[in-house]
Order: C-alpha cells, then sequence, then structure tokens
C-alpha cells in the first residue's frame, strides 16, 4: 500500500512537472475524455466482474440502503460543511460535494486486489464503486445544478434515463439467459464481442451503469486475467491529476475541506450506520474512499453545463482528490500496520 501511495505521489507530480515545463493544456489533448471515458468503462466491467455473485444477492438490500440512503448522506454532509466553513464557494459547495462522492471504480479495483479485508466487505465496496453513479447524477444534474442557474434539465429527463438504463440492464440479462442455452465455446465468443458493444456504448452514451451491471453477468474471462488491465489505467488516472493541476489555481482551503469531511466524516459516519461488520472490516470500509477519473468527468460536465458560477469548480475539486489520496494511502498504511491479518 505505501509502495503503491509513493508511486502514485511521483507520477502524479511527474506529469504535472512535465506539462509545465512543455506548456501542455491537458484538456486540449486530443480524444482524452474518451479515452477516460473508456478507462472508467472497461474499470467498471473488471471492479464488477471480481465480486462473488453469492455474496452480492445475500447483500443486495444492504448495498441498495448504502446507495439509495448513504451516498446522499455523503452529499449533503460535506456540501453543507463546505458552504458553511468557505462561504466564497458556497453557491457551488454541494456540487462539488456530489463530485467528490462518487467513488472510483478504478482506485477501488486496484487497491482492493489481495487487500486484507473480508469478502463481503470487498463485495460491499466494490458495489458501492460502481453504481454510485445513478444517485450522484441525479443530485448534480437534477437537483443542485437547476436550483443554481437556469436549465433546460428536468427529473423527468432523469427518469426517461433511467427507464433507458433499465431497459439496456434488461437486455443484457435476458441475452445472458439466451447465452446458457448454448454451446460453451460459442457463449464465451458472443458474451466479449457483447461486452466490447457495451463499453463502446457506454463511451459514446456516457452511462455507465451498463458495463458494472455486465460484469454480474456476463462473465467469459476470469477476473484475474483481466486484473492486470487495471494497473495501466490506475496509472493513466493519476498521470490526467497530474495534467489537470497545471494551468489551474489550485482552491487548497476548500479542497482540504471538502477532501476531509468527505474522508474522515462521511464516509465513516454511513459505514457505521449500514455496515455491520467486525471492527477491522468496518475500519476498512471507512477509510476506503477514492477519487479519480470518475469526479473529474462529472466535474468537467458539470462545468460545461453550467454558467461562470460553476466555471472554477476544478480548482476545488482537484485538491479535494488529491488530499483524499493522500488521506487513503497513509490511514490504509496505518491499519496495515495494525490490521494484517485478513478478517473474514
Amino acid at each position: 500500500m505505501l509502495k503503491l501511495g509513493i508511486l502514485s505521489l511521483a507520477l502524479g507530480f511527474a506529469s504535472h512537472w512535465f506539462a509545465v515545463w512543455f506548456g501542455i493544456n491537458a484538456r486540449s489533448i486530443p480524444y482524452l475524455e474518451e479515452m477516460m471515458n473508456t478507462a472508467i468503462a472497461v474499470s467498471l466491467y473488471i471492479n464488477v466482474l471480481a465480486i462473488d455473485k453469492t455474496l452480492f444477492k445475500s447483500n443486495l438490500g444492504l448495498i441498495g440502503r448504502v446507495l439509495l440512503f448513504g451516498v446522499p448522506i455523503k452529499i449533503i454532509l460535506p456540501g453543507f460543511l463546505l458552504a458553511l466553513l468557505s462561504p466564497s464557494i458556497a453557491p457551488i459547495a454541494y456540487l462539488c460535494a456530489t463530485v467528490i462522492a462518487q467513488m472510483d471504480p478504478i482506485a477501488a479495483a486496484k487497491s482492493l486486489d489481495n487487500s486484507k479485508i473480508s469478502r463481503k466487505s470487498e463485495t460491499i465496496l466494490r458495489a458501492w464503486t460502481s453504481f454510485d453513479d445513478p444517485i450522484t447524477v441525479l443530485f448534480a444534474f437534477y437537483i443542485f445544478l437547476p436550483l443554481l442557474i437556469s436549465t433546460n434539465l428536468s427529473v423527468s429527463q432523469y427518469l426517461v434515463r433511467i427507464a433507458a438504463d433499465i431497459f439496456s440492464c434488461l437486455t443484457v440479462y435476458y441475452f445472458s439467459k439466451w447465452l446458457n442455452t448454448i454451446q460453451a465455446d460459442i457463449k464465451r465468443y458472443l458474451e466479449i464481442i457483447f461486452i466490447v458493444i457495451i463499453i463502446i456504448y457506454s463511451v459514446l452514451s456516457d452511462s455507465f451503469i451498463l458495463p458494472a451491471f455486465s460484469g454480474i453477468f456476463l462473465r467469459p474471462i476470469a477476473s484475474e486475467k483481466l486484473e492486470v488491465i487495471i494497473t495501466p489505467i490506475f496509472y493513466l488516472s493519476v498521470i490526467v491529476i497530474g495534467l489537470l493541476s497545471t494551468n489551474l489555481r489550485l482552491d487548497w482551503l476548500s479542497g482540504a475541506i471538502l477532501g476531509f469531511s468527505t474522508f474522515f466524516l462521511g464516509q465513516v459516519i454511513v459505514t457505521l450506520l449500514f455496515i455491520k461488520e467486525s471492527i477491522a472490516n468496518k475500519a476498512r470500509v471507512m477509510f476506503g474512499h477514492q477519487n479519480g477519473m470518475t469526479a473529474i468527468l462529472l466535474t468537467v460536465a458539470i462545468e460545461v453545463s453550467g454558467s461562470e458560477k460553476t466555471r472554477n469548480m476544478l480548482s476545488v475539486t482537484l485538491p479535494a482528490i488529491i488530499l483524499i489520496a493522500l488521506f487513503y494511502f497513509s490511514t490504509n498504511y496505518l491499519l496495515d500496520r495494525t490490521l494484517p491479518r485478513l478478517q473474514t
């Protein structure tokens, strides 16, 4: 854990200074957003692919409560504290908190590999990081953004989007059922082709629930064989964060308030309210929050959809992302030292 943190920090700083030295504007890099979307979609699939389906089904109610009630708590509490303690950005405080509440599947998939945590807690964390997107999108674009600026977005549009996602997921479910009736070799190739189509669709539509859902039902390749892909994707996300930190005046005070309240208050409170595990496993879940590409993409999407009021969101959310990474690696390093054994 410590080695991963040090390497990530070094790589992030290196990409930052590389961009400064050569005058690179990360936002002008061709197809960067599409590349990030692809990385997220692939990571979502692999993250869910590693979930134990039996544990997922047995804890479905708990996972649902965490998503429906826990994610809003992680938005509202840090948002309130940010607005209270940093009045200058109060208008966008809840939008910033929504962005940071969205946990990153890339970081989760990388960190949970060989992690000292029970299979149940791992299942909850993987599901949490993979399926929180619809909740954060609801709060960001259909609640807080319309309250801040005049926009054509409405909750009915959100319901249409959710209906489309549900239809897509049902298509995957019934397709997987049909696949079970055909020859195994043919089934495997059809699943691989369908997964590629799903990834492409996700990238083009900016809808990330489908690749996550597909990981439950379409499993032509063992997760262990695909987890090697997560390493380059994870380091790519670190490089992107480093590149984006250039040509930007970072609001470290607001970022620190947001990062601290999300990591040490929001995640901890939700874990205590909903997770019934050993103290050791609760600690792993409490300090399992990480951010990355998903938070950056959501920030940029809000900035583009907003106005002058939302234009400087990244100056708040990016420091929060960086600080949460430091909180995560230092806290989990201490947990590794004090809780060295796998907690079943």
